[in-house]
């Protein structure tokens, strides 16, 4: 079977003679009219124009057919090759001298003309894979660009295998389920390759026989995997400038793969971090807020056991109201400490419907009645305002926290006001106190895990310092956000919001009794 080169480059000189016979024929038809002066012109003409179309050789041999269809039709004696007058042997000197150079200069311009388009070519096509590259969001993505990309460059598809050539070492790399590598030959291309970081395969000169190309993915450390390269047509060659294209744009997805796979590795490693760092400060919460209470509930229970008859009933009934309020303590901190694992991990399900969210702050407000009792609440709950689409129980845990806060920072004696009102498609809600406020410049770090405003406080037995970090988990959850201002005359103020979104509101009968 011929190859497509060569059977393009002979139709180039078959359509060069071509052009030559129709210079030709065109003089031949205005022969009366035409000097031989004018003749020449016409026949370098058509060299031109070959040589502006086609390559070196095209154009050679035109240049030496126009002379010799000059000599042949034009030159005295006619239709013969002897020339009676020996002057026009300048004639076919200069014709030839000018027919090469206008060849060579016409050919060398086509000749830039097309490097040029290609390097036009090989930066779009680098620009592209890196813009597509930079956009991945994830290794997969990117490895789907480096395909998408390489494919067409070699009039073919692309395969991408992950592997390194530590894989080799241990039972082999295990080969994907293309069918190009159920072929030993590119399996030998592909191991060589991995092995010597180098590229294998068709027309790389080593291990040739293989249908595909098999270029090693490499990064700046270590060669990552290799791009298997099958164009179409087994009998199709890559240019050399094809395969510097495609050898350049493996290196360019091989350093994208390489920063993308650190990257994911630094962020795993960071979270593997974020994760210890966790659970010690879980431990250390644990170790250190739970022991108070249980210390608290183990001393009056040991009480009532050693002194059950000694004890006077208003003794026996304080020491029972702080085993209750220690015992409602830890679980507070307990609540707090899996909310906050619900929050970290991603598992806080949210189930929202439509519900009045004075139901939510009556429970809060319930729940909370004895430890608000030195401390006046005020509420500011306007008629008409909108159903919200929350899920009441973690609204509810909001306002206990919220408030919660508020009684551990301010002194006694100092009012609450609880507000809400609804601005565009959201209702606001404020949570104020009249307290000494956060220190300026900590509004947004008091929403971190752990924060507490002083250490006195904590070692008075503040919570675990995790209440606002899980209100912040809880509003984002449901779609608003939450932060913290400071009060003019004292005092600090919590806003969060609660989108008017959610699902559709149930429909009420029409014979429905409304209280």
């Amino acid at each position: 079977m011929s190859a497509p080169g060569s059977k393009l480059r002979v139709e180039e000189y078959a359509r060069a003679a071509g052009i030559v016979g129709l210079a030709a024929g065109l003089c031949l038809a205005l022969r009366t009219r035409l000097a031989p002066i004018d003749v020449a012109m016409v026949l370098l003409a058509g060299v031109v124009a070959v040589a502006a179309r086609y390559r070196r050789g095209p154009a050679l041999v035109a240049s030496i057919l126009s002379i010799a269809a000059f000599n042949f039709l034009f030159v005295p004696p006619y239709y013969t090759f002897n020339v009676s007058d020996t002057s026009y042997f300048l004639t076919f000197g200069v014709m030839l001298v000018v027919a090469l150079a206008m060849s060579r200069l016409t050919t060398r311009i086509r000749e830039q003309r097309e490097a040029a388009a290609d390097r036009e070519r090989r930066t779009a096509a680098l620009y592209a894979l890196q813009r597509d590259l930079a956009a991945a969001a994830a290794t997969p993505a990117l490895i789907e660009a480096a395909i998408r990309h390489l494919g067409p460059v070699a009039g073919g598809t692309a395969t991408v295998l992950l592997t390194g050539p530590r894989d080799l070492e241990a039972s082999g790399p295990v080969w994907p389920d293309d069918p190009l590598f159920a072929s030993a030959e590119v399996r030998v291309a592909a191991t060589w390759a991995l092995t010597h970081a180098k590229p294998a395969g068709l027309g790389s000169g080593t291990a040739s026989d293989a249908e595909a190309l098999l270029v090693p993915l490499r990064g700046a450390s270590e060669t990552l995997g290799l791009v298997a390269i099958r164009p179409n047509h087994p009998d199709h060659e890559l240019r050399e400038s094809a395969r510097e294209l495609l050898y350049a744009m493996v290196d360019l997805a091989g350093a994208a793969l390489e920063r993308r796979l650190l990257a994911e590795q630094s962020e795993r490693a960071r979270t593997e971090v974020e994760a210890e760092r966790l659970r010690t400060a879980l431990l250390s919460s644990l170790s250190h807020d739970l022991r108070t209470p249980l210390a608290g509930i183990e001393g009056a229970a040991s009480s009532l056991l050693d002194k059950s008859g000694a004890l006077a009933a208003d003794d026996r009934h304080d020491l029972l109201e702080s085993i209750l309020e220690e015992s409602r303590r830890m679980t507070r901190l307990v609540t707090n400490l899996l909310n906050m694992i619900r929050v970290e991990t991603g598992a806080l399900a949210i189930q929202k419907s439509w519900q009045p969210l004075e139901e939510a702050l009556g429970v809060a407000l319930l729940r909370m009645e004895e430890r608000l009792r030195d401390h006046p609440v005020t509420t500011h709950l306007p008629d008409g305002l909108p159903l919200a689409p929350i899920d009441e129980l973690l609204i509810e845990q909001v306002f206990i926290n919220l408030l919660e806060n508020a009684v551990r920072y301010t002194p006694a004696g100092t009012p609450i006001e609880i507000s809400a009102r609804a601005e565009g498609r959201a209702l606001v809600v404020e949570v104020a106190d009249r307290g000494p406020g956060v220190p300026a410049g900590q509004e947004e770090a008091v929403f971190g895990r752990f924060y507490r405003a002083n250490a006195a406080s904590a070692d008075a037995g503040a919570g675990s310092g995790l209440g606002l970090t899980i209100c912040r988990g809880i509003v984002t959850a449901h779609g608003g956000r939450i932060w913290m201002e400071r009060r003019g005359g004292g005092g600090s103020m919590v806003r969060f919001t609660i989108p008017l979104a959610g699902p559709p509101m149930p429909a009420i009968p029409a014979d429905a009794v409304l209280p």
